[in-house]
């Protein structure tokens, strides 16, 4: 699963956030024990990401819970809260390679809410399931629901899913008029005043769509088998709205401006094989990205992890993703060299749509105690569990700079806790 890589200054917080969210996803659906007859679940999370800049820092704290109860054994119903506590400092304006001018960065704090609830419903080899979520934040607001239909065939080793997910998100920005030239707008300078009906704050709309198909196959005791094609649309306000791009030489800059729509399709291929004589599973997955604003992006995953315990289990991996840059991307719009120049009607200060390459390492112990048959572990709990997980990632940047200057926010470090049980 590709992990999001973090664009540059404010617009790292809003894409950290997305990627931390999907993260705790991923890491419930992996960890989540099968369905059986049990009346709640709870588990509580924290993660902390962080870059260790000494001009453009940006730590996330990652607090959440979330609670399933399972008042029949075919019907769960689940309720979550998770928030981001983002704290760091920003270059307001990108300049390019020709620019004279270093910008300072500006300090900046916020915090998201997002509360959620759904249930499922599964039936012998069939799982429905639906969910809901609100967020919130000084600056940006969203609404989304999911739906997601599975069933198992084939003696259970076949899975196919299929989901859904629909966005209606809104972000803050200045009053400019749609009818106003791109290169006349201008970004905000604080979040004061937003959706409080302020004269100079404007709310506009996001849309977001994604669908996924996924493939999960058992082909033999130790080899088994992923294939997730997923498919999204974006439509609206793309850009970041405190980000401004020096546009001309004489230093003029503008908010950044982006494209209304982009679509974007990926294919991941994952395997893993448990080999018998080390009694270790490895894990080897490949994954293919592409979308309309011509990024072509490649992931490359290998993992190992082993049994050191019945109740203990250790994870490594390691990954590798590399892209080609957005088709109007540049590191200078003022008009300077072909390759450093003007990129026609758009332009950007987004380091994730220039042309990068990054690489990560990590590690995961994971511990789980079930109680056999109707016991109970210290008089109430069917299961308990938790897991601690470290990874630190590394960006290399081919093109982009701050006026000329390679950036130093190219290190990033990311702690997962998690803690969980059973009643």
């Amino acid at each position: 699963m590709r992990l999001q890589l973090i664009p540059s200054a404010r617009a790292r917080s809003n894409r950290c956030r997305c990627s931390l969210a999907w993260l705790s996803v991923a890491l419930g659906a992996l960890l989540a024990p099968a369905a059986r007859a049990q009346v709640a679940d709870v588990d509580v999370r924290t993660s902390v990401f962080n870059e260790p800049s000494a001009t453009s820092k940006l730590t996330v704290i990652h607090p959440g819970a979330a609670v399933v109860v399972r008042p029949t054994s075919w019907l769960g119903v689940n309720a979550s809260y998770d928030a981001d506590i983002v704290t760091g400092a920003t270059e307001a304006v990108k300049r390019g390679r020709l620019a004279d001018i270093v910008t300072q960065a500006t300090d900046f704090s916020d915090t998201r809410h997002v509360v959620g609830g759904g249930f499922s419903i599964t039936r012998a080899s069939t799982e429905l399931a639906a969910n809901y979520a609100y967020g919130f934040e000084s600056d940006y607001k969203s609404q989304s629901f999911a739906v997601a239909a599975g069933t198992d065939f084939l003696q259970k080793n076949t899975n196919v899913k299929l989901s859904y997910a629909r966005g209606f998100d809104e972000v803050c920005t200045t009053a400019y008029a749609e009818t106003d030239a791109p290169s006349n707008r201008q970004a905000l300078t604080s979040s004061d005043g937003c959706f409080a009906n302020a004269d100079d704050r404007a709310a506009r709309e996001i849309n977001l769509d994604t669908f996924q198909a996924a493939w999960n196959q058992n082909w033999t005791p130790e080899l088994s088998m992923q294939v997730v094609l997923t498919g999204a649309l974006q439509n609206g306000f793309l850009e970041n709205p405190y980000r401004s791009v020096e546009i001309a030489a004489a230093g003029d800059a503008a908010l950044e401006n982006h494209p209304d729509n982009r679509a974007r399709g990926a294919l991941a291929l994952r395997f893993k094989y448990y080999v018998r004589p080390i009694k270790t599973a490895i894990g080897f997955g490949v994954r293919g990205y592409r979308d309309t604003w011509d990024i072509l992006g490649q992931t490359y995953e290998l993992s190992g992890e082993r049994y050191l315990f019945p109740w203990l289990r250790v994870l490594v991996r390691g990954r590798y993703y590399v892209q080609t840059g957005a088709l109007f991307w540049s590191d200078d719009y003022t008009g300077g060299e072909p390759e450093t120049g003007p990129r026609g009607q758009y332009w950007s200060g987004d380091r994730e749509l220039s042309p990068l390459a990054s690489y990560s390492a990590g590690a995961r112990v994971q511990l789980e105690k079930t109680a056999a048959g109707d016991a109970r572990i210290l008089g109430a709990f069917r299961q308990l569990r938790a897991a601690a997980a470290f990874d630190g990632i590394k960006t290399d940047l081919k093109e982009f700079t701050w006026s000329g200057e390679t950036p130093d926010d190219t290190i990033s470090l990311l702690l997962t806790l998690t803690a969980g049980a059973s009643f």
